[in-house]
């Protein structure tokens, strides 16, 4: 009896520890993706690193030689830096390189994962617009083609030209809030860049989601990670995954595929290590008698 109950956990007891072993050593890996390198926690790639190693709403497209994209509430943006955590640099696909949009909206964030950075400033872009001798040439382009209403020229002013300005645009078709970097509105309104260059340059936001966990975990000697179906955070630690940091408690011992696992299992795997203990301790009685 003792013989087979010792086979048994040989065989059993390495692959549960094998499972969580690898899940931390997979996601303690970075990726590259695109012009960005050694990208962790708490993005992902469909191609390049699993879904558990990060977070839902930090997923990265890829492509060789091109800044990775990411969809934020249904519009995409060009992912220009991950500079350092929780900080990176974004730019909307949509005015990528041409500041005459087919589609015309405001920039949104889902702020329960992103928020704008303390250095942005907001610029109102006026499209089809009539040509307005009154404001400054420096903020005026052509979109060369009609909106609506048949006029061609756009504006970007801060809130203080809006204002004094607001009877000027009366006769424009639509108006978008966009942002950019403090750095970047200096440049414009020096008139060393223009809106394309500003655009292209980004803007910084950040993500807070889990990352004061995310230190926490790391520092008690674990990876940060995500549960594939509550979608909360996890920590993989070598031996099996915690809620929050690597300590030996039964409660916190979790099952990253499912939603919760009965606690029952936990004990019965420590029992059979202790069983296991108690056998070798035999073998080893009986080796010296």
């Amino acid at each position: 009896m003792d013989t087979h109950l010792f086979f048994f956990i040989l065989l059993v007891l390495p692959v549960a520890y094998s499972d969580d072993h690898d899940l931390s050593l997979e996601c303690n890996q970075t990726f590259n993706c695109g012009t960005i390198q050694g990208i962790g926690y708490p993005f992902w790639s469909p191609t390049l690193r699993p879904s558990y190693c990060g977070y839902h709403g930090f997923e990265l497209i890829c492509q060789q030689n091109q800044s990775p994209v990411i969809t934020i509430n249904t519009q995409r943006f060009h992912v220009l830096n991950i500079s350092r955590p929780p900080l990176m640099t974004i730019a909307p696909v949509d005015t990528w390189e041409d500041p005459c949009p087919q589609q015309f909206h405001n920039i949104s964030l889902n702020h329960n994962l992103f928020d704008f950075a303390a250095t942005i400033r907001n610029l109102t872009i006026f499209y089809g617009c009539p040509l307005e001798d009154d404001i400054p040439s420096q903020h005026r382009f052509n979109c060369g083609t009609t909106t609506s209403n048949g006029n061609t020229y756009a504006y970007y002013l801060d809130e203080s030209l809006s204002r004094i300005h607001r009877s000027d645009l009366t006769d424009c078709d639509i108006s978008i809030i966009v942002p950019v970097n403090q750095s970047e509105f200096d440049e414009l309104w020096n008139e060393t860049d223009n809106i394309v260059g500003a655009w292209n340059k980004g803007f910084e936001v950040t993500y807070q989601k889990d990352m004061i966990s995310c230190l926490a975990c790391r520092s008690s000697g674990g990876v940060c990670g995500s549960n594939s179906s509550s979608l909360d955070f996890l920590c993989f630690c070598p031996d099996h995954p915690c809620s929050k940091s690597c300590v030996v408690s039964v409660e916190t011992r979790i099952n990253p595929f499912e939603s919760s696992t009965p606690i029952v299992f936990s004990l019965i795997v420590r029992r059979m290590t202790f069983l296991f203990l108690e056998l070798l301790h035999r073998v080893y009685q009986s080796t010296i008698a």
